[in-house]
């Protein structure tokens, strides 16, 4: 299980299509609601967590890659990677964009991040109901 960490795997796949699809709904919504700002702070909240599950992807399948696809710490380490990689594009664009509407990145980003945890377990419980 630990070695289908990769983007060759559909639930993978079918885990970033989920947040992106999440992400421009999102912004959608967002954008009716408080205009172009919120449209783009909601776009930004959503691509966050996109980002930073493609990092997560890379730096687990690297590992595995190279610890024969047994190591638990691969796994742990691309997490951390992925949290860190979070905080960081969290800071820069809490920083860098003044016209932010906080309500859209924020929805936005739990969202997308509770997208990831659900399509894992949905993916899990078919994976048992086989």
């Amino acid at each position: 299980m630990l070695s289908d960490i990769s983007l060759q795997n559909p639930n993978i796949v079918r885990m970033l299509y989920w947040q992106l699809g999440i992400t421009v709904g999102f912004a959608v919504i967002a954008g009716f609601i408080s205009g172009e700002h919120g449209a783009v702070s909601a776009t930004l909240g959503g691509l966050t967590n996109v980002f930073a599950s493609l990092i997560y992807v890379f730096v687990a399948n690297f590992g595995l890659r190279h610890s024969n696809g047994t190591g638990l710490w691969s796994i742990l380490r691309a997490e951390i990677v992925k949290l860190v990689f979070i905080a960081v594009q969290l800071g820069v664009i809490l920083k860098f964009y003044d016209a932010l509407v906080i309500p859209a990145l924020f929805t936005t980003f739990l969202v997308t991040l509770l997208a990831w945890r659900a399509a894992l377990f949905t993916s899990a419980g078919n994976k048992l109901n086989n």
